[in-house]
């Protein structure tokens, strides 16, 4: 019985200790205003969608556009992707997927022969959490390219009753042995340890996806190199100037709590003068208000913007994921208030080519669905997808005289916005009469209203009321079992 109490208390202080735990230096950030120029601020993104003789058509612009930055560098270049690797099952091999690893991997290592300073950083699930070594972070390496894998156990704990199981247990054993499991992304040619297995039953993640050229122009986009996931839809920012320091001072302190300490890095952030006035920020003014957010701070943005909309007022959300339950709450409250809400989400029927059965946003949607004001100014669409996901994380409100919107990587989720994974995104502060307003704006327009094509689906066509199913997203969602 005494062994069992023992235990018994070392179980509960490992969990509450890495449920609690401080964040790394330079996480869970948020900057300083900066005003950037309108012609210094630009939102593109990826779709894909049938025309009108039923063929299906792929209208992309993230990856031509981080490609052709990259040749651009003349000094430096820095990038921080989460799925960065061609591995898929080759039954779901698909002609059109783009070679967007392997394209990266070349520039990168052209640049690094030039001699500049190239700094890449990714996650675990890239050498599957060392059961291999990533032949393409090998061949970077051969190119002087610095390469650094996350430490994702320096990262609170989403999984929680069993991560504190894995580090009582067995997170102190190497992670050797023989590699004889099947691959889970299906790569038909590598095996993976069984110890690297129980690892990455954690999940959690170095999330973000995002380019610094030079310190002075950052790309932050929810796209992954990642091949099976280049035919995805997308979204993406660039800005240009000194807010790309931040970002690079927010990568640095990644780079350094997972052993690679970069030369010049600072551990507090850059000082540079961006200091705010409250007449900077009176709306109609001529430049954009630009902020970096990087895990809770982006929910922390989020749930203040939600509550702050008001009657006759609009929000916008577009998102692969929409399950936290602060979030999903704000928003009932904020169609109570007269809000109009659009939400465009991704059916959750897919990913890398397997069936997913809707969970979680079929799901997680119900609690809209439910509600009183939905159909009249609370609703949701389907993207109607073709085999890829619905990708995009952006969230935006167009307000009588000021428009804001929300991007990056982070999904709507608990284990997204709550200082679990690594994420990065941004919040821009402009006129409701600003070409960035009349962009955002008329990407959502253009999918709601189905402008020329079919983008999306009514939410009666895809419903899926199944109790047991939304038994089990709630559980998920509450106890981080889940990859969502």
């Amino acid at each position: 019985m005494i062994i069992i109490l023992i235990i018994l208390s070392a179980y509960m202080a490992v969990l509450l200790r890495h449920q609690y735990k401080p964040m790394p230096s330079g996480t869970d950030y948020e900057s300083p205003v900066y005003h950037v120029a309108p012609q210094d601020v630009e939102f593109f993104y990826d779709l894909r969608y049938k025309d009108e003789n039923g063929k299906i058509v792929f209208e992309e612009s993230i990856y031509p556009q981080i490609f052709r930055a990259i040749k651009s560098a003349r000094s430096s270049v820095l990038t921080d992707m989460f799925l960065y690797n061609s591995d898929h099952a080759v039954d779901i091999q698909d002609p059109e997927h783009r070679p967007n690893t392997r394209a990266l991997t070349e520039l990168l290592c052209a640049k690094g022969e030039q001699g500049l300073d190239v700094l890449l950083i990714t996650d675990e699930i890239n050498n599957f959490y060392d059961s291999y070594e990533s032949p393409i972070l090998k061949k970077a390496r051969s190119h002087n390219v610095k390469t650094v894998i996350t430490r994702l156990d320096r990262l609170r704990d989403s999984n929680f009753f069993y991560s504190a199981w894995y580090r009582l247990f067995v997170g102190w054993i190497p992670l050797q042995g023989p590699a004889i499991l099947w691959h889970p992304f299906g790569h038909p040619e590598r095996r993976i340890t069984f110890l690297s297995f129980l690892r990455s039953l954690n999940f959690k993640a170095n999330h973000r996806k995002v380019l610094v050229v030079d310190s002075n122009y950052a790309i932050i986009t929810s796209a992954n190199p990642h091949d099976p996931s280049s035919l995805h839809c997308n979204i993406a920012f660039s800005i240009k100037g000194d807010f790309a320091k931040e970002v690079k001072y927010a990568e640095h302190a990644v780079a350094a709590f997972s052993g690679c300490m970069v030369p010049g890095f600072m551990r507090n952030p850059p000082a540079y003068p961006h200091s705010v006035d409250e007449e900077s920020l009176v709306p109609g003014s001529d430049r954009y208000h630009v902020q970096l957010l990087t895990e809770k701070k982006v929910k922390d943005w989020l749930l203040r913007e939600i509550q702050h909309t008001a009657k006759g007022e609009l929000i916008m959300l577009a998102a692969l994921y929409l399950t936290d339950r602060q979030v999903i709450q704000e928003i009932k409250e904020a169609a109570v208030r007269g809000a109009e809400i659009r939400i465009i989400l991704d059916s959750s029927e897919h990913a890398f080519g397997l069936k997913k059965y809707g969970i979680p946003n079929k799901h997680a949607s119900l609690d809209f669905y439910r509600d009183p004001c939905f159909g009249r100014n609370l609703n949701v669409r389907w993207y109607k997808t073709h085999g890829e996901q619905f990708h995009s994380k952006i969230a935006a409100f167009k307000r009588r005289n000021s428009f804001v919107v929300l991007g990056g990587s982070s999904n709507f989720t608990k284990k997204n916005l709550n200082n679990y994974n690594l994420e990065m995104g941004l919040r821009i502060v402009t006129s409701s009469q600003s070409s960035l307003c009349d962009d955002v704006t008329g990407y959502f327009e253009r999918l709601w209203m189905n402008r020329q094509r079919e983008y999306t689906l009514d939410y009666e066509l895809l419903k899926d009321e199944n109790r047991l199913k939304y038994i089990l997203y709630r559980i998920q969602e509450a106890t981080g079992m889940c990859t969502y």
